[in-house]
């Protein structure tokens, strides 16, 4: 709920991971900052993402040197920010080739384009190893990469295609949950600091003069802002929020992203903990990753007009399925396999290039006075990285205090992320912290453990809810095991649920894990409907929508 103001010093407009990092980094400065989003926070490309915390490998061929750097230093700082959430990868290559690709890769490296496709073999990438580690040297927190040969990589991964010559593996970072990084940035700014709002379903469908008009989504009831400056930081939206605020502009052009998530235990078991990480038949660098029990494949590179709705193709799918015979042909993957399915739009820089992959994946800002009109400055963001998010902020937010006159107070370097803070290093560290939970909130060994890997430090303020609320029983859900009915009314309460969606998509894994069913959909519903107080009308509305947004959007059908 918006509180009653009309002024704040800078409007953010998109609450993901690049908006919510700006609104945090603003905050530290001293700034006040309203934040709002058309949907949920970390709703839209944030949630698309390939949970991969990396430095580009691929760029390099197109000379991003410095994007790959930053990349490289942001995964390290997110190792280190979030390990709650950022945990090391392994990542092998499987190698088909010796010397081939390495004169069309000088070519794409010059700028010239290059016609033929020609697979990227050993020489070349033992290249980019080298470069990807030299560049990571100065703060390096993971091991090198390192070849092993064809009997070596079979022995590891006995199901591999034993046309292989080699393997390479190398370290990159896995995101658990992207979501939980944007929102718990979100939460920390809001916890540190009172006059900084965040307001999910809020839009803004208008501006003029020194104002700017923002439309509840749930109630349609309007609210006028005047502020100092607005960052539009709505991804793939920027130019439609531009136009709304009567600035034409055209910054970005849409790659659509897709994603499966699979059960199988086959292919669990063949990959082991390593990110198979590959050049498909196309050129396409694709992946298969480990994703707690399940598996993550992906990802599709198309380009992307229409925003408004997009969803894994029966096409995709295809392409994914094939791709995984690719390397472990002896492997059965059917549609049958598949629990999840979920689509992004990366709003990349734009480009007239009908080829995705020549697309950068840098970033760029753009100020301007909208128009004649307006009596506040516009700074919208282009471009970026998921990695590359805290960084991003911090020259968005650089470029803000220099137009308002101030001085930064506050760097984000090593500024912790949510249950990040004081996360205990190393296995005794970690008993002991557990143990003083055990001890202090009477939660048992198994339960504080499952708390713990799904909430990191943040474990203290939920056990404190679940045995003081005096309402709602830490105890197991009837369709869910591994969630009590207070750890849901927590989540709800204090983590800014609005919709159901919001709790079963965002806050939750529920849904990518393959877990739902309607009887735990409706025993969900009845939690947060109390919680915030929804009719028996407004609940039912809700279990209708979720199981549309999953059957339109994730391709899940629950009877």
């Amino acid at each position: 709920m918006l509180r009653d103001t009309s002024t704040v010093s800078v409007l953010v407009v998109g609450g993901g991971i690049n908006g919510a990092a700006i609104f945090r980094d603003l905050s530290l400065q001293g700034i006040d900052v309203l934040l709002v989003d058309k949907s949920d926070f970390s709703s839209g490309t944030s949630s698309s993402t390939s949970h991969m915390a990396h430095g580009g490998l691929r760029y390099l061929e197109y000379g991003d040197f410095r994007l790959v750097r930053e990349a490289l230093e942001e995964r390290n700082c997110l190792l280190k920010t979030a390990p709650h959430y950022v945990v090391p990868l392994p990542t092998t290559i499987p190698i088909f080739k010796r010397f081939t690709g390495s004169f069309n890769a000088a070519l794409r490296f010059f700028g010239i384009k290059t016609g033929n496709h020609n697979e990227r073999g050993a020489l070349l990438i033992k290249i980019g190893l080298m470069i990807y580690d030299f560049m990571a040297r100065h703060t390096a927190i993971m091991s090198r990469h390192f070849f092993m040969s064809r009997k070596e990589s079979l022995s590891q991964f006995p199901l591999l295609n034993p046309k292989i010559i080699c393997t390479a593996t190398y370290y990159d970072a896995f995101i658990i949950t992207p979501e939980r990084v944007c929102f718990e940035m979100i939460c920390d700014t809001i916890s540190n600091d009172e006059k900084s709002q965040a307001i999910n379903y809020m839009s803004v469908c208008g501006a003029s003069d020194e104002n700017v008009f923002l439309r509840d989504e749930l109630t349609n009831e309007i609210h006028v802002i005047k502020p100092t400056l607005v960052v539009n930081a709505a991804g793939p939206w920027i130019d439609e929020v531009n136009r709304v605020m009567e600035y034409n502009s055209k910054f970005v052009r849409g790659s659509k992203g897709s994603h499966i998530v699979i059960d199988h235990k086959e292919l669990r078991d063949a990959i082991d903990d390593h990110e198979i990480f590959f050049e498909n038949d196309d050129g396409r660098i694709v992946l298969i990753c480990p994703f707690l029990d399940k598996i993550l494949v992906g990802t599709s590179d198309l380009i992307c007009d229409d925003y408004s709705s997009v969803s894994c193709t029966d096409e995709e799918i295809r392409y994914f399925i094939a791709m995984i015979n690719k390397i472990f042909p002896t492997i059965c993957v059917t549609d049958s396999h598949i629990v999840f399915t979920f689509s992004g739009v990366r709003p990349l820089l734009h480009s007239e290039s009908e080829d995705t992959s020549k697309w950068t994946r840098d970033h760029s800002l753009h100020i301007s006075t909208s128009s004649v009109s307006l009596k506040f400055p516009i700074i919208t963001l282009a471009g970026g990285k998921w990695t590359t998010f805290r960084s991003f902020a911090a020259k968005v937010t650089d470029r803000v205090l220099e137009s308002i006159g101030m001085k930064r107070l506050f760097n984000t370097e090593s500024l912790c992320i949510g249950g990040g803070k004081d996360y205990p290093i190393g296995s005794n560290e970690e008993r002991s912290f557990l143990a003083k939970i055990q001890q202090d909130f009477g939660l048992d060994e198994v339960r504080s453990r499952v708390l713990y890997k799904r909430y990191g430090t943040k474990i203290v303020d939920i056990a404190v809810f679940l045995t003081n609320n005096g309402r709602w029983p830490d105890k197991s859900l009837e369709f869910h095991n591994d969630y009590t009915y207070a750890e849901i009314a927590y989540i709800t309460k204090f983590e800014s649920v609005v919709r159901l969606d919001d709790l079963i998509l965002r806050r939750t894994m529920m849904a990518m894990m393959g877990e739902l069913t309607t009887n735990l959909i409706s025993e969900l519903c009845q939690i947060v409907g109390e919680c915030l107080g929804w009719s028996d009308n407004t609940c039912s509305q809700e279990i209708d929508r979720m199981l549309s947004i999953l059957a339109e959007e994730h391709r899940v059908q629950l009877l």
